[in-house]
Parts: C-alpha cells; structure tokens; sequence
C-alpha cells in the first residue's frame, strides 16, 4: 500500500493537475478562452482550489508557458554546451540544429501558438514566448563568441545578433514545414541549417564590407542526392565550414 501524500505532495500533485489542464484548454481553444473555472473543472478540482495555487488566469498561464519554455532553454544548452566541448565533432555540432526542430515537432500545436502570440503584448503566453526568443538569442550569440567570431565593437557585436536571428528563424520556418510535410526529411533540413552557418563563417573576419571571400567558401556545395556527393560528403563539408 503507498504512503499517504504529504501535504507538500499534495499541493504540488494539484498544481500540476491544473497546469496540464490548463495546456490541453490553451491548445484545443487559445488562451483567450482560458478561464480560471473552465481549468478548475478541467482538472477535477473546486473552483476555490485554484486560487490557492495561482492568483488569476493570467498567473497560471504565465506559470505554464515559463515552465515550458524554461525547459526548451535548457535542453538546447545542453545540446549546445555538447557541441563546444566537441568542436571537431560531426555528430555533436548536428545534433544541436537537430534538438529543437525534435523538441518543437514533438509538441506542434503549442509551437504554433506561441508563434501566434509572440507579438501580441497583453498575452503573458506571448510575453514568455519573446522571451524565449530573447534568450536564445543571446545564448547563441555567446556560443558564436566561444567559437571565435568576433565580437569587440557594437558592430561585430549587432552582427552576432543578425547571425543568431537568422537561425532562429531559419529554423522555425523549417520546422513549420517539416510539420506540414513539405519538408519531410529531417537529416535535409538538419543539412541546410548547417549550410547556414557557411556563410556567417565570413563575420569571423569580416571587418569590413570590402573583405574578400575566402576560395574556400566559393566552393560549391555537393548536392545531398546525386551519387558523386551524397549526404555523407555534404555532411562533411559542412563540419569543416563550421568549425
């Protein structure tokens, strides 16, 4: 027979109901139709018990979306941290393009939302999903700075946010088209979002726009599907551009 629950367990075995009730309501409705009874009733509990654990709607939702959002940031700083320390390696640098587009296709329809709401101001799902963005930005410009590109002056400084807002977007667009089907193949995407850091290489020693393209990087990318290249030899290419 399990023991009885403490009352600490309790309370958090309760709160826990109502936040999952309240991220099956958010994703079958929206969070405009969210509503403190509507989640109470959801999660089988008294409308009064939920003002013992949030104060209104809006706290709960932001309680939700902070603590998915916290856990999305900290899984890809894991993959990321992972791929510093092995800079030479093939597998670890795509693994980290590869966790979130499995992270987000894991849990579409609140990838979807959060994209809804990310500039709408009085949402507090849409304020944590800014922040989000916010977050890796800079957790990304700070990986770029580990891996040697400049970043001494406020220019090479905007341009390491540019960098890092263009995966970021590149990689949610992807993402909605891998959930569409209209690109089915994730090993593909997980190839051309590492092409895209051929050419932010160039900022490394950019410092200028008159600087040159290095002959290395006017070389043609082996196509993924012919015989000749394959992806094994794209993949290669790509490790030795990005590291």
């Amino acid at each position: 027979m399990a023991a009885p629950l403490t009352r600490r367990e309790a309370k958090q075995r309760t709160r826990k109901r109502l936040l999952d009730a309240a991220r099956k309501l958010i994703l079958a409705g929206g969070e405009a139709r969210l509503a403190a009874s509507t989640v109470a009733r959801q999660a089988g509990v008294a409308g009064a018990t939920f003002y013992e654990h949030f104060r209104s709607r809006d706290d709960l939702v932001k309680a939700l979306s902070n603590d998915l959002f916290d856990e999305l940031r900290a899984e890809l700083g894991k993959r990321r941290h992972e791929a510093l320390a092995a800079p030479g390696s093939e597998e670890k640098l795509r693994q980290e393009f590869r966790t979130p587009l499995e992270i987000l296709a894991a849990s579409p329809d609140l990838f979807r939302l959060a994209l809804r709401v990310r500039h709408h101001p009085a949402s507090p799902l849409g304020d944590s999903s800014r922040r989000l963005a916010g977050n890796t930005r800079t957790d990304l410009v700070t990986e770029l700075v580990a891996r040697g590109y400049p970043h001494d002056g406020p220019g090479e400084r905007r341009r390491l946010e540019m960098i890092a807002d263009i995966h970021i977007a590149a990689t949610e667009v992807l993402a909605l088209g891998y959930l569409s089907g209209r690109y089915p193949d994730l090993d593909e995407i997980v190839d051309m979002l590492v092409l895209v850091t051929r050419g932010t290489r160039l900022a490394r020693a950019w410092r200028g726009r008159g600087a040159t393209t290095p002959a290395a990087d006017a070389a043609p990318v082996p196509d993924r599907h012919s015989a000749a290249g394959g992806l094994a030899s794209g993949r290669s290419l790509n490790t030795r551009l990005t590291t």
